[in-house]
């Protein structure tokens, strides 16, 4: 069905551009159409009813290129010239094109060209065909009077109303849905959004059965995003109509139906009812619709009729005549809606994709990395890929897959960091990928949460604490996102790693906990541990738990000297030594923070981590880094093959174990309880750097 719709748009462009290739005439008259867009080129409204116009004429004897000139003029009201001062400003220079073109009829297209074009041009010589028109007919005669009757306009004035046929869209709704009591309209603070309301309060006066409907009125695309996930959470609205074309949005400018529809294929759990024919292209579910190649073709009737000589106040006003009933079997598929067979063969047509959403053919990725090089997230990566080279996902071949890295190991300050995280966001607005995967803390913080309610699907992994960013920014509950945001959570296992450093060292008592604190991320993690060791592991055989916390390299390293020189402490942990700053201003690399430790701490240490372990910390309970990809990986196949992130949930890393480090155990003279040993996930039998992967 997509193929069908881009040979009639190829169709369609090719009779509009044939006059730049001119063919002989024959002596026949040549006749000059002016058409005046509301919006721009390419819009999914009027360019259907271009085309529609066009083949229309074509119909009739009218052909670009051998009878029939085509100038058009795009208003461009939606995207750039919003405010009322633009718009009269475009109407002006759209009247002055006229004057100086001189067409024998115009032709304008939607409301915005009726309001500052038609209008001025009653009475004038030039005859005016309008279409795609919401506000009514009369509501315009009232504001310039062009129309004795719709039968007999009597002026120089005649169109095509656009009917939108909502009362018949509920009937198709309500045979797909039997249960379907309650919708909810969507219509945007614009004189469009206002008519379309005062539209569907008219058309479904007394026509709706047994289905109640409300409005919305929408001010900006975030307010938009609030309702949908109300109508989401709401059981009793069945389905919403989405007749928004225009929403602010903020910094980025204005949000126009290919980002509106785009974001609500992403976040939407509810079927939206197309308010036309191209919507349900797009991905939109579906109904019965405007079709606007046949609106198009009707306003093209009474442009061949003026042509050949009948003026236009003889050629009655008349609502659009044609309706479609059309699905979008993806968006069906993706929502779990069966539509009746007897339905789906009455439909005018039926699309299998969808053109801003669904399946992906060739994802594109783009990972965005807290820190580079190796350790837990390039395992994780690692975990991935194994997990998508099973079903034929191959890096490089059928998956176009980039990197974005923060460097977190050597940012030295809040502002720094906030660089780099505009810099990644930067990358995703520019790249516009299929996915983004978020690795790290860090980047979860800064990158993450910004693009919470975005179009995009994040998959997060290697984040310890995924619901303490979400306080900052919902996002999700501790099951389901109900949202674009999904992930896997590495949440550390301080109960099993004390547990297991007990038995390790029965006659140890007193550890304390060195931390960073060059970040809120950090804080927040110590903080949490801190509260749980208070109140739920004094039993562990470690009564006396302490904390220091710094943020320098300097201090970081006088706190591991003071601590092994003190007879009284038995166990030090250097939780997440990152960040930390030298004297230069430099921040220390994790690898130079293990190499100086592993030089200087002759006490026993742990870590949450299996990659601190790799490096030389004593013992750690840990997630499997590559296990957790591999579960990644598996939401990616679901986000790959058409699933929203909003049903996929967050999952807690389901494999685990206990990470050793044989060599740092001979170091520091201790004896692995044979128990332990043979239990253990992974042992290391070296310290010191770890191989790049």
């Amino acid at each position: 069905m997509k193929t069908w719709w881009w040979h009639f748009l190829f169709s369609c462009c090719l009779l509009s551009s044939l006059w730049l290739f001119p063919l002989p005439c024959f002596g026949a008259d040549v006749y000059k159409i002016f058409i005046v867009h509301s919006y721009e080129t390419g819009n999914v409204c009027g360019q259907p009813q271009d085309c529609g116009i066009l083949e229309g004429l074509a119909e009739q004897g009218f052909t670009v290129g051998r009878n029939l000139q085509v100038e058009r003029f795009y208003m461009n009201t939606k995207r750039v010239h919003t405010t009322p001062d633009q718009i009269a400003a475009r109407g002006k220079a759209a009247l002055a094109a006229i004057k100086e073109w001189q067409p024998d009829v115009v032709v304008t297209l939607d409301d915005n060209a009726a309001r500052m074009v038609m209008l001025p041009l009653v009475d004038s010589d030039i005859p005016v065909v309008f279409s795609g028109i919401n506000n009514t007919p009369e509501w315009y005669n009232r504001r310039r009077r062009f129309m004795n009757s719709r039968k007999r306009p009597g002026h120089n004035v005649t169109g095509v109303y656009e009917k939108l046929y909502v009362a018949k869209s509920l009937q198709v709704m309500k045979a797909v849905l039997p249960d379907l009591k309650r919708i909810v309209v969507l219509v945007d603070d614009s004189p469009t959004g206002r008519a379309m309301q005062k539209q569907v309060e008219r058309e479904l006066a007394g026509k709706s059965g047994d289905i109640l409907y409300s409005f919305r009125q929408v001010a900006d695309f975030s307010e938009y995003k609030r309702i949908i996930r109300q109508i989401n959470s709401n059981p009793a609205i069945g389905a919403y109509y989405p007749a928004c074309s225009r929403l602010d949005d903020g910094e980025r400018g204005v949000a126009t139906v290919p980002e509106i529809i785009t974001w609500s294929l992403v976040h939407s759990t509810k079927p939206a009812m197309a308010v036309n024919y191209s919507f349900s292209r797009l991905g939109l579910f579906g109904g019965a619709s405007v079709n606007f190649p046949a609106m198009g073709r009707e306003a093209a009737l009474k442009i061949g009729a003026i042509l050949t000589g009948t003026s236009a106040g003889n050629i009655p006003i008349e609502d659009a005549g044609d309706y479609a009933i059309v699905f979008n079997l993806a968006r069906a598929r993706q929502l779990g809606i069966s539509i009746p067979l007897d339905l789906l063969g009455a439909a005018d047509q039926v699309y299998n994709t969808m053109e801003l959403g669904g399946p992906i053919v060739q994802p594109r990725i783009l990972i965005i990395h807290s820190r580079e090089g190796a350790g837990d997230e390039a395992l994780l990566e690692q975990g991935v890929f194994h997990e998508l080279e099973k079903v034929g996902w191959l890096a490089g071949r059928t998956l176009n897959v980039q990197h974005h890295f923060l460097h977190s190991d050597n940012i030295t300050s809040q502002e720094q960091l906030g660089k780099r995280a505009a810099q990644a966001l930067d990358a995703v607005y520019r790249l516009k990928p299929d996915v983004v995967v978020v690795l790290g803390d860090a980047a979860a913080s800064e990158v993450m949460l910004p693009l919470v309610d975005s179009v995009y699907p994040v998959l997060f992994a290697g984040v310890h604490a995924p619901l303490s960013y979400f306080k900052e920014k919902a996002a999700a509950d501790s099951l389901f996102p109900g949202s674009n945001v999904t992930g896997v959570s590495s949440v550390f296992n301080y109960v099993n790693t004390l547990e297991t450093l007990h038995i390790m060292l029965p006659d140890a008592s007193r550890v304390v906990v060195v931390y960073s604190g060059a970040w809120p991320w950090l804080d927040a993690i110590a903080r949490e541990f801190a509260v749980k060791v208070r109140t739920r592991y004094g039993q562990a055989g470690f009564p006396d738990i302490r904390f220091e916390r710094v943020t320098t390299m300097d201090g970081f390293q006088q706190a591991i000297s003071r601590l092994d020189a003190d007879a009284d402490v038995d166990v030090i942990s250097a939780m997440l030594p990152i960040g930390l700053r030298r004297e230069d201003g430099s921040t220390a690399s994790r690898q130079q923070v293990f190499d100086w430790l592993l030089a200087h701490q002759d006490k026993p240490g742990f870590a949450f981590s299996a990659d601190a372990v790799r490096r030389g910390v004593l013992v750690s309970t840990a997630t499997d880094p590559e296990s957790v990809g591999r579960q990644l990986g598996r939401q990616l196949l679901g986000i790959f093959a058409g699933e929203l992130p909003v049903d996929i949930p967050i999952e807690r890393s389901a494999e685990g174990g206990i990470f050793l480090n044989e060599a740092r155990a001979r170091q520091l003279g201790i004896e692995i309880p044979v128990d332990i040993f043979e239990a253990a996930r992974q042992v290391y039998t070296t310290t010191g750097p770890v191989a790049g992967q």
